[in-house]
């Protein structure tokens, strides 16, 4: 098991702060959509940085975001370097954020459920 040192959750979370305001005000990108940047895990030997992020949208536009982030890697790094000031800036690597989705798909199925025994109490009055 791996535990974070006060250190790399520090760095990590001034990363995600950063990166996600770079994002928002300076990416021009127009395929990037409406991206928010969930967690931010940082290597021990900060080296590599792994950004986990929703897309507001279908798939087609969490493609496209994607497809937004990885072209613009380099730029959000040379953008995160001077706010850092580490000797060595970590690579960025971009993961979608599934959790969201799913949470989505239990909470409706939680509703279907509450929905059918709603159902079956008020058929059992009728009755």
């Amino acid at each position: 098991m791996q535990f974070e040192s006060v250190r790399q959750r520090k760095l990590a979370d001034l990363i995600k702060k950063n990166v996600s305001l770079i994002i928002d005000r300076k990416l021009k990108d127009p395929r990037k959509g409406f991206i928010t940047i969930t967690q931010a895990k940082i290597s021990r030997d900060l080296r590599i940085v792994s950004l986990y992020y929703t897309v507001l949208g279908n798939e087609e536009q969490r493609k496209a975001s994607q497809q937004a982030l990885e072209s613009a890697k380099n730029f959000i790094r040379a953008e995160l370097a001077p706010q850092l000031k580490l000797r060595y800036i970590p690579e960025l690597r971009f993961f979608y954020d599934d959790s969201l989705d799913y949470s989505e798909h239990i909470e409706k199925l939680l509703k279907k459920i509450k929905q059918n025994k709603e159902e079956k109490k008020n058929n059992n009055l009728i009755d």
